[in-house]
């Protein structure tokens, strides 16, 4: 509701009515277009990317939908044309990361850790990005389904099918990551011996 009074005012020629949303969503741009894209420095060039875009067509926002849902689809629609155009693959950073994984007291469960995290980023970057796209909407924008489907255009179907398996798919890769925890674990148990 507070965004529409924004929108509002900045059809009506009070441009700066536009900075409040800037400062509201820069923060989701930013971080779909870090996310989406290979680094900081690109991410934050389609930041401002989206918003001149957003600006440039705020005549045409439907108010059916949310300015955060809009501004997301724009983001999401270039981050998209842009890795068309040069094949990059998304990088998650390791602010996120920390979200999935927890740090531990212990040096080698901490060494533990980053591996799981470097393990966990390999296994979504390589996901096909139809896939990556979902995932990252889902879990790291904790966005509903509804708006996952209105950010990208895809049916419900569609997007709750890509979520199921890019799932999968990261579960497959992630079998990899457990088994070598094992692996390593018995090493360690075999070096230090039962001490006998």
């Amino acid at each position: 509701m507070e965004d529409m009074v924004h929108i509002k005012k900045c059809l009506n020629g009070q441009k700066d009515a536009f900075e409040f949303l800037v400062t509201k969503y820069k923060n989701l741009v930013y971080s779909i277009a870090l996310n989406t894209l290979l680094n900081k420095n690109d991410a934050a060039d389609v930041t401002q990317e989206v918003f001149l875009k957003a600006w440039a067509n705020l005549s045409r926002y439907n108010p059916e939908f949310t300015f955060k849902t809009w501004i997301a689809r724009i983001t999401v629609n270039h981050c998209i044309n842009l890795n068309y155009k040069s094949r990059r693959i998304t990088a998650w950073n390791d602010e996120e990361m920390e979200k999935i994984t927890t740090d531990k007291n212990n040096p080698e469960d901490a060494a533990l850790d980053t591996e799981r995290r470097n393990d966990i980023r390999s296994a979504i970057n390589s996901l096909p990005e139809k896939y990556r796209i979902v995932i990252q909407l889902y879990h790291q924008h904790s966005l509903s389904y509804e708006e996952i489907c209105n950010i990208t255009g895809y049916p419900m179907s569609i997007v709750k099918n890509r979520l199921y398996r890019a799932r999968k798919m990261l579960a497959k890769s992630l079998t990899t990551y457990s088994q070598k925890v094992v692996t390593k674990g018995e090493e360690a148990w075999i070096a230090d011996g039962p001490g006998i």
